[in-house]
């Protein structure tokens, strides 16, 4: 099932600082139990920077086709219980940007510490938000 952001939380987006992003984007992930990036035909597309390898993701599909950015590319949602399973088996370099926008860069984390944190907030089911 795909879901949309309110158009306040579009206007909000914008100037959410870093934690408050990534709660964001933790929150909608598991209410909508999907998440978004961008795959071409052999898969999700993860690039390397400084290092460290880094994969984009989306709580929505708009957002992430927003940024499309290169012939071939799609958004693709992939399943809240698969997501975890890839952050399971994921190197400790590798780092998940969350939610960038066209023209923003979105909260660099890495995969270890996003996995602790959603696995918390399921545990503790305090993960709805109003709107």
């Amino acid at each position: 099932m795909h879901f949309h952001p309110t158009p306040a939380e579009l206007a909000e987006l914008p100037k959410m600082p870093y934690r408050e992003r990534i709660l964001y984007f933790l929150t909608r992930a598991i209410e909508c139990e999907e998440v978004w990036g961008h795959a071409d035909d052999e898969g999700w597309i993860m690039r390397e920077e400084g290092g460290r390898t880094i994969l984009r993701v989306w709580s929505y599909q708009g957002l992430a086709d927003d940024c499309l950015d290169g012939a071939g590319l799609a958004s693709e949602s992939l399943a809240l219980e698969r997501f975890i399973e890839v952050l399971e088996g994921t190197e400790e370099r590798i780092h998940l940007e969350i939610l960038p926008a066209p023209h923003r860069a979105g909260a660099l984390i890495e995969a270890s510490e996003l996995l602790s944190m959603l696995e918390g907030m399921m545990d503790s089911g305090s993960y709805f938000m109003e709107g």
